[in-house]
């Protein structure tokens, strides 16, 4: 396929919505970071930079040729893996969590990379078990398996809310591909057995953080200022908000990480609840045309990696906005495109660029009109 044709068929519309959320993100950053930019390089260019090398990753994984991805699913599996051992034996560490490789002028974090390894990975098992009846409990036991891996090395970073993304992938990917109804009645009732045991495994922040979750006010001082203040973000943005540049929570400094984990409560108190709600349409209408793209694909690979590379940046949106609202516990998840950070940039850039690689099959066969799915 020519560069042109390969232009062409680049799915555009997911790009240039990531673009529009990138603004966003690059605004709020700016909004959020000006009061302390004089030190070193302002974190708005850095975002810049994070953006401009983003979209040079969606670009190359989007060109790629037919089945290389499928090809390399195990191998880049493997390498985040080795990623993550070496995380736990060099890591940097930072606020008690070793979670970050220095590379100098970087600090990447596997762990980001390995969420979407994870996606490739199910999708390639999970395209050679299925069968039309539904797969069985004895087929998803090595998916299981091989989730565990992951989950388990960021666990003890330690970072529970990572890895908590790696079972909602697997779960989202169970419903893709047509995992029995009794096989997922087991596992709910072996994931609630586990969650006792859970408790007994969180350090003690962990702990503070849930109990915190339950009861705001126990700790307003302590582990509830973030979710107190990030509340207060919110709510006084009213309906229209304060105006671009005009939020205090951030500005003042009362809200702690508001460039990173808190930056929709700094959105919302500049944009207020209409701004939130167009943020909100933007998200929508993204992991839509990734479900969109799921559905089209000519091939079961495919397919199934599109539908978890939806799940991976659902999840993300979900937990980091009922996080920030207090609907959840802070669990350090990264608002995709809005939040600062290369790690998590260049991952979802990259992932877009998979997805869009992969739904290049809905081109290879007729329309669906006129013939049925491979799945």
């Amino acid at each position: 396929m020519s560069a042109p044709q390969r232009f062409a068929r680049v799915d555009w519309p997911v790009f240039l919505l990531a673009l529009v959320l990138c603004g966003v993100g690059l605004l709020n950053v700016y909004s959020g970071t000006r009061v302390f930019s004089s030190s070193g390089i302002p974190l708005f260019y850095r975002q810049l930079v994070w953006i401009l090398l983003g979209a040079g990753f969606f670009f190359f994984f989007s060109f790629l040729g037919p089945g290389v991805i499928e090809e390399m699913a195990w191998r880049i599996f493997i390498a985040v893996v080795a990623l993550l051992l070496v995380v736990l034996l060099v890591g940097k560490v930072r606020g008690g969590a070793q979670r970050w490789l220095s590379l100098g002028f970087f600090n990447f974090q596997p762990s980001e990379l390995a969420k979407i390894a994870l996606v490739l990975v199910l999708g390639s098992f999970f395209s050679e078990m299925y069968n039309y009846g539904g797969i069985g409990l004895r087929d998803l036991m090595p998916a299981v398996a091989i989730t565990l891996v992951p989950f388990l090395l960021v666990a003890m970073q330690p970072d529970l809310g990572t890895a908590g993304i790696f079972l909602l992938v697997l779960a989202a990917m169970m419903v893709i591909v047509c995992v029995r109804g009794k096989v997922f009645l087991l596992a709910g009732v072996m994931g609630a057995a586990a969650v006792p045991g859970l408790w007994f495994l969180m350090k003690d922040y962990q702990k503070q953080r849930v109990l915190t979750f339950l009861d705001p006010g126990r700790d307003p001082l302590g582990a509830g200022y973030h979710v107190i203040q990030s509340k207060i973000a919110v709510g006084s943005g009213g309906f229209l908000g304060k105006g671009y540049l005009h939020g205090t929570q951030g500005s003042l400094r009362f809200l702690p990480e508001q460039h990173t984990d808190f930056a929709f409560a700094v959105f919302s108190e500049e944009w207020g609840f209409v701004g939130s709600v167009v943020l909100l349409l933007l998200f929508l209408a993204l992991v839509s045309r990734m479900a969109y793209l799921a559905s089209r694909s000519q091939d079961r690979f495919a397919s199934f990696a599109c539908g978890g590379i939806a799940s991976y940046f659902l999840a993300h949106i979900l937990i980091n906005i009922a996080m920030v609202c207090g609907l959840f516990p802070v669990v350090g998840i990264p608002l995709p495109f809005v939040s600062y950070g290369g790690s998590s940039m260049l991952t979802n850039m990259m992932a877009l660029g998979i997805l869009a690689n992969l739904s290049r099959t809905r081109f290879t066969f007729p329309p669906a009109e006129t013939r049925p799915l491979s799945v």
